[in-house]
């Protein structure tokens, strides 16, 4: 629409330019008439006018009969996050096969001064070191 209304204003300026008062050629004297000045001018004008006004209604009524249409963004779509649901792992416990058993060692013990009581006194007395005999337990697998 923009480039009917660009052509039909160019027409309509070209029109008001080649139009020359006087006789000879051009678009409204004759060859042997004598015209006014403002005779020629006036009509070029009037049609250049005219021309111009028809491009304008025209512009209005394509206007008005073809609405432009209305672009809008597309309306944004948010999806909820996947709900992952993570199984437990099952850790299959090894199948244990042995036992405990009491073994009996001999541990040397260091010296030293143990606290005895004489006749309701207390005295310190040296103990020297030894070996005692001690049990532990210890895990036997076939």
């Amino acid at each position: 629409m923009k480039k009917l209304f660009t052509v039909m204003f160019v027409c309509a300026v070209a029109l008001c330019v080649t139009a020359r008062p006087g006789p000879g050629p051009g678009p409204f004297g004759g060859p042997g008439r004598h015209h006014h000045h403002h005779h020629g001018r006036g009509a070029a004008l009037g049609v250049g006018a005219g021309v111009l006004g028809a491009g304008l209604v025209a512009a209005a009524v394509y206007d008005a009969t073809h609405p432009r249409p209305i672009v809008a963004p597309a309306p944004t779509v948010v999806a909820p996050a996947p709900v992952v649901v993570q199984q437990p792992v099952v850790v299959q416990q090894p199948v244990v096969t042995g036992h405990y058993e009491t073994r009996v060692n001999n541990v040397w013990v260091e010296g030293r001064y143990v606290d005895q009581v004489y006749n309701g006194v207390i005295q310190r007395v040296w103990q020297p070191g030894h070996y005692e005999q001690r049990q532990t337990q210890v895990w036997v697998s076939p």
